[in-house]
């Protein structure tokens, strides 16, 4: 069995690769975020890839060089535990099923998969399964079929019948498996138009009044606005999980 283990974190990271070792053996693949390249390099291991923001190109490419086997992929950040792992391990069982961990999602949590999750359908045709990126084993057959076509492939829904669950509760090792949200310069961007608008309407009441069709402009002027910022959130959340 081969193990991808993403390196964007260094914190307790001798113990974690040891219980990696204890259950799925010595064939681990490094691939290890450019800001921690040197200080990794530290502790004796050899880094197969570094990435920056295109993670998933680097793991499809990376395997691309090796030969093609049942595969577990661990990122270092996750607040891994013996009793998750053991886990783990019972689900792959036979390894003829993918393995998706998934996190315990709050309701907000829940409110926000679903409109994501619209926002997916809309574009792709099929759901985001909404396990956690950071822990998967992909059975022999599925990463060869993911390096046919894209090695982000593997976050989408698929067949239950194809998939084997595992629900996290632990609160540390909950929180870690999940993606958190990031704030970049389109949603500044977005807050900047918000702002715009709201001046322009106030001008266009003082000169104008508050008529219907001055106020009925503004507000389909935010709505917009609205739209465009969830569209905006929707794709980078749709970016970190598959692609970064």
């Amino acid at each position: 069995m081969k193990i991808v283990c993403v390196v964007d974190s260094i914190n307790n990271i001798r113990n974690k690769v040891n219980m990696l070792k204890n259950r799925f053996g010595d064939d681990i693949i490094f691939i290890v975020k450019a800001q921690l390249a040197d200080l990794f390099s530290t502790f004796g291991y050899n880094t197969s890839a570094i990435y920056n923001t295109n993670l998933t190109k680097i793991i499809h490419f990376t395997l691309q060089r090796t030969s093609i086997e049942d595969t577990v992929i661990f990122y270092t950040s996750v607040e891994i535990t013996e009793e998750l792992l053991d886990k783990f391990v019972t689900k792959i069982g036979n390894r003829n099923k993918l393995v998706n961990v998934v996190p315990t999602y709050n309701t907000m949590d829940k409110m926000w998969n679903g409109l994501y999750n619209i926002y997916i359908k809309g574009m792709f045709k099929v759901k985001d399964g909404l396990a956690s990126p950071k822990l998967q084993f992909l059975p022999k057959a599925m990463v060869e079929e993911l390096l046919s076509s894209h090695f982000g492939n593997r976050m989408f829904e698929i067949d239950p019948r194809l998939v084997s669950t595992l629900e996290v509760e632990d609160k540390k090792a909950n929180k870690s498996l999940k993606i958190k949200p990031k704030f970049n310069r389109f949603h500044l961007l977005t807050i900047i138009v918000a702002l715009m608008i709201t001046a322009l309407l106030l001008t266009a009441i003082a000169f104008n009044g508050t008529k219907f069709f001055v106020i009925a402009l503004f507000v389909m002027l935010y709505l917009l606005d609205i739209i465009i910022t969830f569209i905006l959130q929707c794709k980078q959340h749709f970016d970190n999980r598959f692609l970064k």
